[in-house]
């Protein structure tokens, strides 16, 4: 599809395709998200910081943190534009901001942080001034979040167990995080998962590699049943991610 940029914003437009979309036909959250992955991505590549480049450093890009707040989900179809800009470093954090519009107008926005890794000591990198220097003043944040440690169930009454396959790795060698947020989602009541997500919150806090067990917890809040608190651990309780999730009164 075609790309635009202008100073430090990126802006792709996207599709709804029948693969994308829930039984509702609107896009899957997991739709949203990939979205956001693949224009941070390409973003980032034509600024210089791309992954390819960063390869030859043993640097990669890894998302740790991930605030997603939507007005609807875009319908079957339609055209999406997806606009991201860079807001410099917050602590370890590379922060990138999104907006989401469709045909009919805003649906959305995010935020997001990004931590450098050493590819083989698995550490993270302080980010350099340069990187830091990257949109640190116009356009302004989209969420302003200071990705604070979530909280995890404190008594998880929903439970599912998932594999990590072949085809849920991506270059880092690990579950690809949209793969984390489904894992964690489907673990929810039908009567959640048939109203349209609002707001996900995510803390990314280790690697689950090819063949890992990922246990997805899920502890409802209040007495809507529309909040839920997650946790994603593996075989050995390793916290993978921790998550907060509200859906919407209605479709």
């Amino acid at each position: 599809m075609p790309v635009t940029t202008a100073d430090t914003t990126w802006t792709e437009r996207f599709r709804v395709r029948s693969d994308e979309m829930d039984l509702h036909g609107r896009a899957a959250a997991t739709a949203v998200c990939n979205w956001l992955q693949e224009v941070a991505g390409n973003h980032a590549s034509s600024l210089g910081w791309g992954i390819e480049r960063l390869q030859a450093e043993q640097l990669t890009w890894v998302l740790a943190r991930l605030h997603l707040r939507l007005d609807r989900l875009p319908a079957w179809r339609s055209e999406v534009a997806v606009t991201t800009w860079p807001h410099g470093v917050d602590r370890l954090y590379a922060v990138r901001e999104f907006r989401i519009a469709d045909d009919d107008g805003p649906c959305g926005v995010a935020t997001t942080g990004w931590v450098l890794l050493h590819v083989g000591r698995r550490r993270p990198v302080r980010p350099p001034a340069a990187l830091a220097a990257l949109g640190g003043g116009e356009p302004a944040r989209a969420l302003l979040d200071r990705f604070e440690p979530l909280e995890p169930p404190a008594l998880a009454g929903h439970e599912q167990r998932f594999t990590v396959r072949y085809g849920d790795v991506d270059l880092n060698r690990h579950a690809n995080n949209v793969r984390l947020i489904g894992w964690a989602l489907e673990t929810l009541p039908l009567e959640a998962l048939a109203r349209p997500l609002a707001e996900l919150e995510v803390d990314f806090r280790s690697e689950a590699t090819l063949g890992t067990t990922i246990r997805s917890l899920a502890e409802s809040l209040g007495g809507d049943g529309l909040a839920f608190r997650h946790r994603l651990e593996d075989e050995d309780g390793r916290e993978i991610a921790r998550a907060r999730s509200r859906f919407g009164a209605s479709r």
